[in-house]
């Protein structure tokens, strides 16, 4: 498999995967302690708004350093995928946090 095929592999899978990157991003943010720390002082509808930009940020950016392997790995596995969504998501989560509120 050229380069090329390799990488337009890995953006499908990420695009695959954006979907389920955002909503466990959603469920992972009202448990934690760093989310409720930033939004303690926003209104609901700030603290929504910030929510759907930050895990926007997180399913956009969460796979970038992920190798085609482990991609490719999780499109057979949904053991392999829910532990890469949810690394991913974790390694990314606190970046996004501070990028949105800037």
């Amino acid at each position: 498999m050229s380069l090329s095929h390799a990488a337009a592999g890995q953006t499908a899978m990420q695009k695959m995967l954006k979907p389920y990157i955002e909503q466990q991003c959603a469920s992972e943010l009202k448990d934690s302690n760093m989310w409720k720390a930033s939004t303690f002082l926003m209104t609901d509808s700030n603290t929504s708004q910030f929510a759907k930009d930050v895990c926007g940020c997180v399913s956009t950016n969460a796979l970038n350093d992920v190798p085609a392997t482990e991609l490719a790995h999780a499109a057979v596995s949904s053991d392999a995928k829910n532990l890469l969504i949810k690394k991913a998501m974790m390694n990314t989560l606190k970046s996004c946090v501070v990028q949105q509120k800037m």
